[in-house]
């Protein structure tokens, strides 16, 4: 206690000494030396206020101990006991207190807060204050999507550095070729072309993140990266499919506009497909290519419904009047784990409406190409909007891609299917 009491004397004699530099200068001005000192001697009295602190609660916890009671809370002297708020605090200290009383300015105090003094204890048998640590799976469980590249994926892709794609179609072909005699006249052919141009289009997408955000989770601008590249690529998907051709969008192979596309009604579906019904229909497509545009079709693209519907097919195509499954007479369950139909691969998304079936070329260039002006570009900026003074940054990607469909012949579609 001895060493309380001395230094609560020495705390007295510094305040008093402070007392006597500011009642020194009555009309409250100071030079750059007396504003020196009355701050070194201010550091010092705060100095020796802490350590009256630290040996009263030391002192007062020891006796709570010793007297099996409950400690006393904070335990700091009357001179610096704890305040309600940092507000209170500030209101009691030096600086202030001597600015009020006379008017004394350029003086610094040390604020004593003692922010355990609050009563409220958190998480006492509530977890609404403060939540209990958890460990948290990596990474993030992403939203179920139809794969982005199902359509995409079936087109060979080029590249261009133009603002449009444009290529000759050869429009007029004239065969004269003819046996001849000797001597005789060789027949006249004819070759006619036409320029086309495949506009190029853009798709974009933007996703504002706040930059704590990115900030603070490991890896999240890779995974917004990949959502946002994800999306773009979703967008081109069913473009290349249903585009309506008005600008800004790209002109899909099932648009309207593509008259050359030869088309089967199912509904009214009869030649040819006998008892194969659906997978009838899908052979006459395949028939449709072959000799309107004289190449090979590689693949089909069904709504996985109507997949459903062709593979659960059944009929009586035996005297026995048993029912026997269609799909395998049509060349399904063969090896490999792809899904196959007179041995084309049978491509099952929602990229396509439910009741249509595309039948066509899609890679090797021969019918149509992907062109891609740019991949797929990524920017970052806090100049959008309001996103500045509130800390987001808005993510953006961008594509620009066109899509020329050399064969429309190439294709077939069959609609309600």
């Amino acid at each position: 206690m001895s060493d309380i009491k001395e230094l609560r004397e020495k705390v007295a004699a510094k305040r008093a000494e402070l007392k006597e530099l500011f009642e020194a200068n009555e009309d409250g001005k100071y030079s750059a030396e007396q504003k020196g000192e009355i701050q070194a001697r201010n550091e010092e009295l705060s100095g020796l206020v802490e350590e009256v602190n630290i040996l009263s609660a030391k002192s007062a916890n020891e006796k709570a101990m010793s007297e099996d009671s409950e400690p006393v809370s904070g335990g700091y002297a009357d001179e610096a006991a704890p305040t309600s708020t940092i507000g209170d605090a500030f209101v009691k200290s030096d600086a202030y207190q001597n600015y009020i009383a006379k008017g004394v300015g350029g003086i610094d105090s040390t604020v004593k807060f003692n922010p355990m003094g609050y009563k409220a204890t958190l998480g006492a048998g509530t977890t609404n204050n403060y939540p209990p640590e958890v460990l948290r799976q990596p990474g993030v469980l992403e939203f179920s999507l139809r794969d982005p590249n199902a359509v995409i994926g079936l087109f060979d892709q080029i590249e261009t550095d133009q603002n449009a794609f444009q290529y000759l179609e050869e429009t007029t072909f004239t065969n004269s070729a003819a046996e001849a005699a000797e001597e005789g006249a060789a027949g006249e052919a004819e070759l006619d072309f036409t320029e086309q141009t495949a506009a190029i289009r853009k798709i974009s997408v933007f996703l504002p993140v706040t930059e704590e955000l990115l900030a603070d989770v490991s890896g999240i601008q890779g995974y917004v990266n990949s959502r946002l590249s994800t999306m773009i690529r979703l967008r081109l998907d069913g473009q290349l499919l249903s585009g309506d051709g008005t600008a800004p969008n790209l002109e899909g192979i099932l648009d309207a506009g593509k008259t050359l596309v030869n088309s089967i009604d199912y509904s009214t579906y009869t030649s040819g497909g006998g008892e194969l019904n659906r997978m009838g229909a899908i052979y006459e497509a395949i028939t449709d290519i072959r000799t309107g545009a004289f190449i090979e079709p590689d693949a089909i693209i069904m709504h996985p419904n109507d997949w459903y519907q062709t593979v659960t097919a059944v009929s009586d195509i035996d005297t026995s009047g048993s029912k026997n499954p269609l799909f395998v007479a049509a060349g399904g369950f063969g090896a490999g784990p792809q899904a196959s139909l007179w041995g084309l691969r049978v491509i099952p998304t929602t990229a396509i409406s439910e009741g249509t079936v595309l039948v066509g070329r899609f890679g090797g260039g021969e019918a149509a190409h992907v062109v891609m002006k740019q991949g797929i570009d990524l920017a970052v900026s806090d100049s959008h909007s309001d996103f500045f003074t509130k800390g987001k940054v808005a993510i953006r990607a961008t594509m620009r891609v066109g899509f020329p469909v050399y064969k429309q012949k190439g294709f077939t579609k069959i609609t309600n299917f």
